[in-house]
């Protein structure tokens, strides 16, 4: 009942329109009453009496309408069209007038054209032009109609337009054939062209309502396939300006031409201007992201209209519009009668300039992981993100992606220092008020400071080498900083008040709309102190800073000319006052050696001539100013204590009001062991040379002969904390050096071609996964890995690495086991006795510590 109902709405409407109660021709019939209507003629032989009799009474109106009723017979049984279409039934050329033998039909044609004139007295009459123009309609409705609908279920869509347009030429030809039959009638050229422009903008607005679906199927792809290959869409911008497809002039023809056929037939209405305009859009936005995506090279060029300078995509892409775009439009528009105006083109390429901008906004991540090369991305983006409008939708977008894609687990604090620094570099060449970086940086400001080595990464990349940079380290360190601080647009920092005031500024301009309350206008991009300012207040950074510089002090490194040099740039950044401790710590450095010098040299003046003596050095810190370091004690062997006590003597010679503590456990040792097969000499440290001091001398020995000590020995023999000795027996272990044969108890390998080191000491230096390390017995006995096992274990160790590194430094057993089973996919297969055997073999192979029950890595 629905479908019914507005069916019949839809008919009364259309009839209301075009009235579609349409008078057929009228019939001549024969009658026995000369003159009377539809009757014969009046008779020749009437006598003049008789005449006088009609013209004195209402002959002389009967008479008239005779003369009507049979000229509208014979001209609307002229015209009145066939009940079908097809090409046998059009007309063609209408013969001369002159070589027409129905001559009734020239005479009848004026007393229908103009019956006030020739029949005055006729009391019904009709406009034969508003006849031939219902019956067109309501031809059309009941015999075109149907076709056009066969022809748009056709199975060939190639077939669907052609056949469409004969149809519809065939009935143009015979609607039009009875319309120039009626104006030959017609000799006013004015009212001849209004009668001609008139029937044909009925005809056009009739039929350009009768676009079927698959009609609009079948010319789409036609239209679009002509488009793209007269505006060149699918090929990708290299810079050169000469972009247009051999293959266009081509094209163009065969469009111009299916135009001007569906112009004739009427099919060029508004539908198919609505049509055409949707695709010329599309192929807009299809053009704009074939030819420019990801195409950001630095290229420049200078329009010869106004003489400004464009980006190498945004002055082609103006071009394009104006010349190939542009130029479409007026022939397409202008062969439909209509007009396109130089505002019109303006209009399209701001719009083209906005699609450039979205593209480039969405790809403005990627531009900064990319920056410098991405260079001319980035100048579309200055020229085009004008309006408040652009600069809020770059920043929200750009935000999202900075939330999915950076500001993750997954991603490395090194990874996300270096994309805030391309950031910082990225925004400022866009947006020198930095408004749009202030907008964007403070998720991930925020991000950075949950994130426990971000200080320590970024005082780790201003104490690198520039110089001496390579591959490893750059990819490990955040080497970009000392790049920076040896840059001399870093090495100087103007006062606040002078950047306020900006006298002598001749690039000054106005400080952005958009921009905050408290705004104040930065001078230069000022990375390094961008970076420090997110990590925290400034008091933090120069607290971690000291810690490291500290670390790097006590090392063995010859010199500390880049520590010494990222120490004066800072101090020019934060003041004389704010680093006077690391002052005070680099001078304790280089006291140090002087006062080392002058006591080694009294320790061997009062040693005996030839006595074996070590080689000792120290450095001597002042307490109060050197970040809090660890001290454990422990007991040191003799003759480290010997001449410790010496140094103590010699030391309160010079420095009579100071004495000394040591810190055993910050030291380090080199130690050579003669075995019976080999000679073992490296480097470690203090507490690990005092455990394997105590294997030589008067101890206990094994079977073998070898010394061998028990963990209870060793550990009331020096009194070291339980952890460190246990470190200490495994790192010999790897070394080769010392075997757990059970029980805790630990014997010196004197030679590595023995049985008992074959059974339990493995090729790569790790315990037989059958011992445990505390000395007794494991339940599990060795097994062959397997090749699932195997990349279990790789899956497992990248995991806990990533762990370590972006979530906390260090961990607890029970924590790594929590985080591995509830974010790993299928969960973790080991039990936590397994996992923790697994990151002891890890701390054997030196790349775990333990420290406090917490697992961390090692600092390098």
């Amino acid at each position: 009942m629905p479908a019914l109902t507005v069916r019949a709405q839809r008919q009364r409407i259309f009839k209301a329109v075009f009235h579609t109660d349409l008078s057929l021709p009228t019939p001549l019939l024969s009658s026995s009453a000369p003159g009377e209507p539809f009757g014969g003629p009046p008779l020749a032989t009437n006598n003049a009496s008789t005449r006088g009799r009609r013209s004195a009474g209402n002959d002389a109106g009967l008479s008239d309408q005779v003369k009507w009723d049979r000229a509208w017979h014979l001209v609307t049984s002229r015209i009145q069209l066939p009940s079908s279409v097809a090409i046998e039934d059009s007309f063609g050329t209408l013969p001369p007038q002159s070589q027409d033998g129905d001559s009734g039909f020239y005479e009848a044609l004026p007393i229908v054209l103009d019956p006030a004139t020739s029949v005055p007295r006729a009391t019904h009459t009709e406009d034969i032009l508003l006849w031939h123009a219902r019956q067109v309609r309501q031809h059309f409705v009941h015999h075109v109609l149907p076709l056009l609908a066969a022809c748009a279920g056709l199975a060939d869509t190639s077939q669907i337009v052609t056949s469409t347009v004969n149809t519809l030429a065939a009935a143009h030809r015979q609607y039009l054939n009875g319309l120039l039959l009626i104006v030959r009638g017609i000799s006013d050229e004015a009212a001849l062209e209004t009668a001609t422009s008139t029937f044909r903008r009925d005809l056009h607005a009739v039929i350009g309502n009768s676009w079927t679906q698959g009609l609009i199927n079948a010319l789409n792809p036609a239209l679009a396939r002509l488009l793209r290959t007269i505006l060149s869409i699918g090929r990708r911008f290299d810079g050169r300006h000469d972009f247009e497809d051999p293959n266009a002039s081509t094209a163009r023809k065969e469009l111009l031409s299916l135009l001007e056929s569906l112009q004739k037939v009427g099919l060029a209405g508004d539908k198919f201007q609505v049509l055409f305009a949707e695709l010329m859009d599309s192929c807009m936005h299809e053009f704009i992201q074939t030819a420019y995506a990801r195409v950001w090279g630095a290229i420049e060029v200078k329009d010869p209209n106004t003489g400004s300078v464009l980006p190498g995509c945004m002055a082609h892409l103006c071009d394009w519009v104006e010349n190939q775009y542009g130029r479409l439009a007026v022939e397409v528009f202008g062969q439909l009668g209509g007009q396109v105006k130089w505002a019109d083109v303006e209009q399209w390429r701001d719009i083209a300039i906005g699609r450039l901008a979205t593209l480039r906004i969405h790809e403005l991540f990627d531009i900064v992981l990319h920056w410098p090369e991405t260079r001319g991305g980035l100048d579309d983006l200055g020229y085009s993100v004008t309006t408040p409008q652009r600069r809020l939708a770059l920043t929200d977008t750009f935000s999202a992606a900075l939330q999915h894609r950076l500001l993750h687990p997954g991603r490395s604090t090194l990874e996300i220092l270096q994309t805030y620094i391309s950031m910082i570099r990225t925004f400022h060449a866009l947006d020198h008020s930095k408004v749009l970086l202030d907008r964007v940086v403070h998720a991930l400001q925020l991000y950075l400071c949950q994130r426990d080595d971000a200080i320590q990464i970024v005082v780790t990349g201003l104490l690198a080498n520039p110089e001496g940079i390579n591959a490893l380290e750059a990819k490990t360190k955040l080497v970009e900083l000392a790049v920076i601080m040896n840059e001399a647009s870093q090495l100087q920092r103007i006062a606040i008040d002078e950047e306020d005031l900006g006298w002598d500024d001749m690039n000054w301009v106005p400080d952005p709309v958009d921009a905050g309350v408290n705004y104040k206008r930065p001078k230069n991009e000022d990375v390094v102190g961008t970076l420090i300012s997110a990590l925290g207040s400034q008091d933090i950074f120069i607290k971690e800073f000291q810690h490291i510089i500290a670390e790097r002090l006590l090392s063995k490194q010859p010199g500390f000319q880049q520590e010494i040099k990222v120490l004066g740039l800072l101090k020019k950044r934060f003041g004389e006052h704010a680093l006077q401790n690391c002052d005070v710590m680099v001078k304790d450095i280089h006291d140090s050696r002087r006062v080392d010098a002058v006591l080694r040299r009294k320790i061997r003046s009062a040693q005996q001539p030839g006595a074996p003596g070590l080689s000792y050095h120290s450095k001597i810190l002042s307490r109060l100013f050197w970040p809090s370091l660890t001290k454990e004690t422990f007991k040191v062997p003799r003759p480290v204590a010997e001449i410790q006590a010496q140094y103590e003597a010699g030391f309160e010679q010079l420095k009579s009001s100071r004495k000394l503590g040591w810190l055993d456990n910050l030291g380090t040792a080199t130690v050579s062991l003669e075995l019976e097969d080999r000679t073992v000499e490296l480097e470690c440290k203090t507490y690990e040379a005092a455990v394997i001091f105590e294997f030589q001398g008067d101890g206990t020995q094994s079977d073998t002969g070898a010394q061998q000590r028990t963990f209870e020995e060793i550990w009331q023999s020096l009194l070291m904390d339980e952890d460190a000795l246990e470190l200490a027996l495994r790192f010999w272990m790897t070394k080769k050096v010392l075997k757990n044969v059970g029980n805790r108890t630990y014997v010196v390998l004197e030679r590595l071609d023995s049985e008992a080191a074959v059974a339990d000491a493995h090729d790569d230096g790790s315990v037989d996964e059958g011992i445990e390390i505390s000395g007794s017995v494991s339940p599990k006995k060795a097994k062959v890995m397997d090749a699932k096992e195997a990349e279990r274990r790789t899956i497992y160790w990248q995991f806990i690495l990533g762990m370590l590194t972006n979530s906390a430094p260090a961990m607890p057993l029970s924590q790594i086991a929590m985080m591995m089973k509830m974010l790993i996919a299928d969960g973790c297969h080991w039990s936590t006795e397994e996992l923790q055997e697994f990151l002891e073999e890890r701390i054997m192979a030196g790349e775990l510590e333990l420290a406090g029950g917490k697992y961390r890595l090692p600092k390098k």
